[in-house]
């Protein structure tokens, strides 16, 4: 069996890496490594902390067969030292030739990357989309797109982002959108492809969980939500949620715009990827 090598490229600085992993028990990096390892006996994964002045792979970024971008509570636009550098290894992941996938974060660094734009939310009504970006609908583009084969035309999702992709690179594809946001896209860069989405397709019920609790002060800042009991109230409701999962009367008004009965919880984008980028 032929092993195949994926890098994960952990957006997150060293303090909110420590945050995901009072919560989740990792940080992003950790669940993707996670469901790559569980998913496919013939991936190798390797974790990059590229947000670290010490940071380096083991191998030439020609060398993996995908590079993998999480998500990250940074904010690209303020331009920390830690952001330039993902920045950097974001452009010579699109030299190298390599496929590369990005969820939220990904999405936003690839765009920034190649000349793109992000910016804070615009939508009045949706300073910070979480725990769902309701009613995304694939685009034409998107319909025929081996990156989300397996969606219907429209679906909900996890999310979690305050940011948005306000204007895309040269050579981009809008594939998904929903009223207040771009969802996914791909982009053509360099010698490599990069299929992205806002929304988090990996994540699980509990995992949304973990993130709204360690989020506390970002959620209230987005005026999702009016209190720290709300909060939680919300991540309990998240605790329970999953496939066939029965929503209680007195969490129904967190679910308010979805359709949990069309909801997918399988990481279709990137088990996509991998099948149709990093195994072939």
């Amino acid at each position: 069996m032929t092993m195949k090598r994926v890098l994960i490229a952990d957006g997150n600085i060293p303090a909110d890496r420590a945050v995901f992993t009072r919560f989740n028990g990792c940080a992003p990096s950790g669940m993707f490594d996670q469901l790559l390892r569980t998913g496919w006996s013939n991936i190798e994964t390797e974790i990059l902390y590229p947000t670290d002045a010490d940071a380096a792979p083991s191998l030439p970024l020609e060398g993996y067969d995908g590079i993998l971008f999480t998500g990250s509570n940074s904010n690209i636009y303020k331009r920390e030292p830690g952001t330039l550098r993902q920045i950097e290894f974001a452009r010579a992941a699109f030299e190298s030739g390599t496929p590369v996938f990005g969820v939220c974060w990904g999405l936003q660094l690839a765009t920034v990357a190649l000349g793109g734009e992000v910016q804070p939310s615009r939508a009045e009504a949706c300073g910070c989309e979480a725990p769902f970006a309701s009613a995304i609908k694939l685009l034409d583009e998107g319909l025929a797109h081996p990156m989300h084969a397996g969606r219907t035309e429209v679906f909900d999702a996890f999310a979690f982002h305050s940011d948005e992709v306000t204007v895309l690179p040269p050579n981009a594809t809008i594939t998904a959108a929903n009223e207040h946001f771009i969802q996914a896209a791909e982009i053509r860069a360099g010698k490599s492809v990069f299929w992205g989405v806002q929304y988090h397709p990996e994540l699980t019920g509990s995992g949304m969980a973990g993130f709204l609790r360690g989020s506390v002060r970002e959620l209230l800042a987005g005026r999702r939500f009016d209190s720290a009991e709300r909060i939680e109230e919300a991540a309990e409701a998240m605790d329970s949620f999953g496939p066939g999962s029965q929503i209680l009367e007195r969490d129904r008004h967190l679910f308010t715009g979805i359709d949990t009965r069309r909801f997918e919880f399988r990481p279709l984008e990137l088990v996509n990827w991998v099948e149709r980028l990093v195994l072939p």
